[in-house]
């Protein structure tokens, strides 16, 4: 899962360590790497590869761990969410010490964030094996908090990467548009995502205004949103986007805007890869505060609360109210790396 991160996941560690990446064979190319890649023919078993080479190595450093399904639903979830488990456990008992686990929603770890007993019941077989380890990371600062707050271990080693980075060594030549282009960043989803504040409070100013959708479609999910913006100026893919089509489309956007639905537990148990994204390609954010309620962020970020702010945050900038003129240097990749090597104590 998440294979597009482990590019910067290795500059990351490869400044103290020799590192290598491992990934399923299908998905070899998605690293811009030449060296240093493994390819495994075992796609839905990578641990058991991990299980068979983890000795050469001082680290593991899961970019995902066992986190999907969030719980089992159907037969086939249920195998696959057991079989990771087992598998995972299996790794912990073999190398526990050198383990370092990436978490991606804290609803997936801890039984009390659900009211359901079923659900209640499989996120606690989880959370027990997770707290065999002792290295953790999580993908912002305020997720970091939480975790350090609910798991049950003080003895714990934790810290903060997030989805992307800030090269300061890469820079965009800005473009100028005679419309203000809106990059729209996620898979086209309507159930993670509200579009619905896009439509209606853009609407009056479509003209001025072009979005690309910086995600695949998802079947006739995405559809049924392409076509509620048939009046709109718009560009996407109907498939998903490779790492060079994201990037290419992501630097002719002027800003960039996340749609994500408050009650999908972003921000209070889940990141999004939003902030990464705009790190990654440079440009000013549009999201919502619940996403980020520290304001980690708030150099390269206007928040909006509700449909008017969002409203009046894009009058501003279509009025030249607002600059677009982002700042990442709390992001760049190198004093991260640091830091990132001090917290876990490696």
């Amino acid at each position: 899962m998440h294979f597009w991160q482990v590019d910067d996941i290795y500059k990351i560690f490869s400044k103290n360590f020799d590192c290598n990446i491992i990934l399923p064979k299908k998905f070899a190319h998605i690293s811009s790497l030449k060296n240093n890649v493994i390819t495994s023919r075992l796609r839905y078993f990578m641990y058991i590869h991990v299980l068979l080479i983890g000795r050469k190595y001082d680290y593991i450093y899961l970019c995902t761990s066992p986190e999907y399904p969030d719980y089992p639903n159907n037969l086939k979830n249920t195998f696959i969410f057991f079989q990771q488990l087992i598998f995972f456990f299996i790794l912990i008992v073999f190398f526990k010490k050198k383990i370092i686990c990436y978490l991606r929603g804290l609803h997936r770890i801890f039984p009390d964030v659900h009211e359901n007993y079923f659900i209640k019941f499989f996120i606690n077989i989880r959370y027990r094996i997770f707290k065999l380890l002792d290295i953790f990371v999580c993908e912002n600062k305020n997720l970091t908090m939480i975790f350090k707050q609910k798991f049950k271990n003080k003895k714990i080693k934790i810290t903060t990467i997030y989805t992307r980075y800030f090269d300061k060594n890469i820079f965009y030549k800005k473009k100028y548009h005679q419309h203000l282009v809106i990059g729209v960043l996620g898979r086209i989803d309507p159930f993670r995502k509200n579009y619905q504040i896009l439509h209606e409070n853009l609407y009056s100013c479509k003209a001025k205004i072009k979005i690309k959708f910086l995600g695949g479609c998802y079947k006739s999910l995405s559809e049924k949103v392409i076509e509620d913006f048939k009046d709109f100026n718009i560009d996407f893919k109907s498939r998903m986007l490779n790492e060079k089509e994201f990037l290419k489309m992501g630097q002719d956007c002027d800003l960039l805007v996340s749609l994500n639905r408050e009650e999908k537990h972003y921000g209070q148990y889940k990141g999004t890869g939003s902030f990464g994204d705009a790190m990654y390609l440079q440009k000013t954010l549009i999201a919502p505060s619940f996403a980020d309620p520290i304001k980690e962020f708030e150099d390269f970020c206007h928040y909006y609360n509700n449909e008017a702010e969002f409203k009046h945050i894009f009058e501003k900038i279509l009025a030249k109210q607002i600059k677009l003129n982002p700042k990442f240097d709390k992001f760049e990749m190198i004093n991260c790396s640091k830091k990132i090597i001090k917290d876990l104590n490696i």
